[in-house]
């Protein structure tokens, strides 16, 4: 679904709505997805972190996407800016994540999730901020060739860790989280070269 607001697209991934309307009809699907929309709370407070840099340095909003994997917030145009508040924007989220992890520190799972986002997003994949900021970083120095190799090596790094926390805990999150990666970068490769 797409709502047009005030001078933003807001884009809700349709299975987004039908598990958000069964967690609030249904108390055993409330039970199971509680830490699922946990974890969407602070989703949400490193998107709202990246909006705030960025409306600081005079950027607007284009589209807030809404899925089931997270939430992803783009720009009109912040290729304006430089390089310093560029990746101050893209740096936000993770240390949202970090901050919150501090404050809630004698909390275990919300510290463990909080320290989990951050990290996640700091590696170099697209459409993570790790991949935003340096691909910033190699833009600067003229070295963009060295992003998809970058890129591919995490890729890998990542593919081993979610299978190792498969066999091991048969949690199969990671390797969730590591195929919907893959489909964003296969349907958007035209885009982020």
């Amino acid at each position: 679904m797409n709502f047009k607001i005030d001078k933003f697209l807001l884009e809700i991934e349709n299975l987004f709505i039908i598990i958000l309307i069964s967690f609030l009809i249904s108390d055993k699907i409330k039970l199971f997805l509680t830490s699922y929309f946990v974890c969407y709370l602070f989703i949400f407070f490193h998107e709202l972190s990246h909006v705030f840099f960025a409306s600081i340095f005079g950027e607007k909003v284009k589209r807030i996407k809404i899925s089931i994997a997270g939430m992803c917030v783009t720009f009109n145009n912040t290729d304006d800016l430089n390089i310093i508040k560029r990746i101050i924007i893209y740096i936000a989220g993770p240390l949202s994540n970090m901050i919150l992890a501090i404050i809630f520190y004698n909390i275990r799972f919300v510290f463990e999730i909080n320290i989990f986002l951050a990290i996640l997003n700091l590696m170099p994949i697209y459409p993570l901020d790790g991949y935003n900021i340096l691909k910033i970083v190699f833009e600067y120095f003229k070295k963009d060739t060295f992003l998809e190799k970058f890129q591919l090596f995490f890729m890998l790094l990542l593919f081993l860790i979610s299978i190792i926390v498969l066999l091991k805990t048969f949690n199969p999150s990671l390797v969730i989280f590591f195929v919907y990666i893959m489909l964003i970068k296969y349907v958007t490769k035209n885009h982020i070269k």
